[in-house]
């Protein structure tokens, strides 16, 4: 079994941790994250992302992740770099981000590994490691998700947006809303159906869902998806 890593949040959560230290640090820390995830997987070979500096996503819509204005970690880049040079890292294709990558590298015989909830809109297996705060700890879990609940739970943020990064669903439909919204739904097309009711506009529809969509290969455009349903 082959891992796809997440190495955008590797390299990431790895740096921040060594803010205050020594660019080493968080090299040794990076490297002992990779052995760490591969020893709990069980995975025989990988293959770790990052993204790369254009994001198409940004062009459909220009503040996407605009609310991230919190300095980088200093040794961020850096650590991107030995990434690449050392642990065999690769950039997304151009213009896509490391989640796409992964979700279109996933197959029956590969695992995802990161700890973004958004990527478990692609079917298949998965694996977020334990992480922890003050007071808190967050097991590691293994999870399978089939082709239906991956599209429940990316039309669920087309209603209720993601904050995360940025984008605005439908004004007032959170976590209990969107869920109720989709409940008597058993197909892709009666969900789509549903969001797009609840939209009454499509150009938005198409924004939102095009920046939050998760290509499952290279040529998943989700407005071609959109027009699919549609013709159905």
């Amino acid at each position: 079994m082959q891992a796809l890593i997440d190495h955008d949040l590797v390299v990431f959560r790895c740096a921040a941790s060594a803010e205050h230290d020594s660019l080493n640090i968080a090299i040794h820390r990076a490297e002992a994250l990779l052995d760490e995830l591969l020893t709990k997987t069980g995975a025989d070979s990988y293959r770790a992302f990052l993204s790369g500096k254009s994001n198409f996503r940004k062009t459909i819509y220009p503040e996407y992740k605009a609310n991230r204005t919190a300095p980088k970690p200093v040794h961020l880049e850096a650590l991107r770099e030995y990434a690449l040079e050392k642990q065999n890292a690769e950039l997304a294709p151009d213009t896509l981000e490391a989640d796409d990558a992964l979700g279109i590298n996933q197959t029956d015989n590969t695992m995802i590994v990161s700890l973004d909830k958004d990527l478990l809109m692609v079917p298949g297996k998965h694996f977020s490691w334990e992480i922890k705060g003050k007071g808190w700890t967050k097991p590691d879990k293994f999870f399978t998700q089939d082709a239906i609940g991956g599209m429940r739970l990316f039309f669920e943020q087309c209603l209720k947006g993601d904050t995360a990064d940025n984008i605005k669903g439908i004004e007032k439909i959170g976590n209990k809303r969107a869920a109720a919204l989709l409940a008597d739904c058993v197909t892709e097309q009666q969900m789509f159906d549903a969001v797009r009711n609840a939209y009454g506009n499509d150009d938005e529809f198409i924004m939102n869902a095009s920046v939050l969509w998760i290509m499952q290969n290279e040529e998943d455009v989700w407005k071609d998806r959109f027009n699919a349903y549609v013709q159905k």
